[in-house]
């Protein structure tokens, strides 16, 4: 008897173990997932996936969208009535339109005043830029010459300043690296390199600085011609200046012929007849020796 209960009560036993094996849920291995897979990941939200791309978006995209740095720089010949006087107008139109005056000369040329100037005029705005070289240009007679160019420095000022960053970063680490050590020599080598990633940050730095302003105000070389000195000289038909013209160009022409000349006969004729000319002069005289001595009487002996 006791025997068949303890029989029976096995065989419950494994039925329940059985049932509680069969109601617990499949492992996720069971679903598909290979062992040891990493389960899917959660699925984020679109706002988050915006701002994550956002983030991640190169520089360069910035740089592509910014303001192209541009640095005009240009040169007015000018003819005027009084050269003198065109310097005071010219620094006043430069001065309203918020530029100034880096350099002006004055100098005398066959009893005129000719001048030279140098000007920084706001060159943001080409727009401005152009209108305040017309207003120069309304003071001339005449307009010999007229150029504004523009450089592109967008790119230049961009590389600079990345590599600002990097050494910015390499010198806060420096920095650390110095607040720690303790070794004498390590501070002396820390310090060295220090020094010098900061001074290539200044020297960086400065020249940012430097496009900075040249983005800002453009610089225009104006040169100043009195119209007396402009004017063609004539006498009738002829003009005197184009007779002289050709005749310094026949000087000129006549001059390099005559140092042509010079050049290859120290060069090359010089030495050649050197080489040929001393062997020959010294067999002509032992000839001539030889013959003086054959033509010498001899004295008849006593």
């Amino acid at each position: 008897m006791n025997r068949k209960v303890f029989l029976s009560l096995l065989v419950i036993v494994l039925l329940t173990v059985g049932c509680a094996s069969a109601a617990t849920p499949a492992p996720q291995a069971s679903r598909g997932l290979a062992p040891g897979a990493m389960p899917p990941a959660q699925p984020q939200a679109p706002e988050a996936i915006g701002q994550a791309d956002a983030g991640n978006q190169p520089q360069a995209a910035n740089v592509a969208g910014a303001e192209r740095m541009i640095v005009y720089s240009g040169q007015l010949s000018l003819v005027v009535k009084d050269a003198r006087a065109a310097v005071d107008q010219i620094t006043q139109i430069v001065q309203g339109a918020g530029g100034f005056v880096t350099a002006s000369s004055t100098y005398e040329d066959a009893g005129y005043t000719r001048a030279t100037m140098t000007v920084r005029i706001p060159g943001e705005d080409l727009a401005q830029l152009k209108a305040t070289l017309s207003k120069v240009k309304e003071l001339a007679l005449q307009v010999e010459k007229e150029d504004l160019n523009g450089q592109d420095v967008t790119d230049q000022y961009t590389d600079n300043q990345a590599e600002i960053d990097n050494l910015t970063a390499q010198r806060d680490s420096y920095r650390k690296l110095l607040d720690r050590a303790t070794k004498m020599e390590d501070i002396l080598s820390i310090q060295a390199r220090l020094d010098d990633v900061q001074g290539r940050i200044n020297r960086l730095t400065g020249q940012q600085l430097k496009l900075k302003e040249n983005v800002k105000l453009a610089t225009v070389n104006i040169t100043l011609t009195p119209d007396a000195l402009a004017q063609p000289v004539r006498i009738g038909n002829w003009r005197p200046e184009g007779t002289a013209r050709d005749a310094l160009q026949a000087l000129f022409w006549a001059l390099q012929t005559i140092g042509k000349i010079l050049i290859w006969t120290v060069i090359c004729v010089l030495p050649i007849g050197l080489l040929l000319g001393a062997p020959t002069f010294l067999v002509v005289r032992f000839a001539r020796s030889r013959r003086r001595r054959k033509a010498t009487p001899v004295p008849p002996q006593t």
